[in-house]
């Protein structure tokens, strides 16, 4: 039975823009629909847009691995974007150094890979749970 807008206050919505099939895996793991998320995935700065407009997640979760230029792209213009301000913007940075220089104004949180997506998951949670009650 489709739930039409009650999905929108039950349902975490979470894009994750990677390539990573293994990140990919263990977070879909990490974020099933029984404990009230809904995953989506866009490989690409231009597949993330596409999603981010039918998709409407409350959250979104860059992979820096993507690239440093497009991943960034991606969160500044996001934020551009009147009808997305209020989406929360995590960015996984490689532990290699290379994303450390850079504004992060436009992000609400980082991870610094590798991490435990369990954490993640977690703190996905409490992040969306402030704006929805999660069962």
């Amino acid at each position: 039975m489709p739930l039409g807008g009650l999905e929108e206050e039950t349902v975490a919505k979470v894009l994750i823009v990677a390539q990573d099939q293994i990140l990919i895996e263990n977070l879909n793991r990490e974020l099933p629909p029984e404990r009230s998320f809904k995953v989506g995935v866009a490989a690409s700065g231009f597949d993330a847009g596409i999603q981010a407009e039918s998709f409407h997640p409350d959250c979104i979760i860059v992979d820096f691995s993507i690239g440093r230029t497009e991943a960034l792209q991606i969160c500044q213009n996001l934020r551009r974007n009147a009808e997305f301000t209020d989406i929360i913007l995590i960015a996984l940075l490689p532990d290699d150094g290379s994303a450390n220089n850079f504004d992060r104004s436009s992000i609400n949180e980082t991870f610094r890979k590798p991490f435990d997506a369990a954490l993640l998951a977690e703190r996905l949670r409490t992040l969306i749970g402030v704006r929805k009650e999660l069962v």
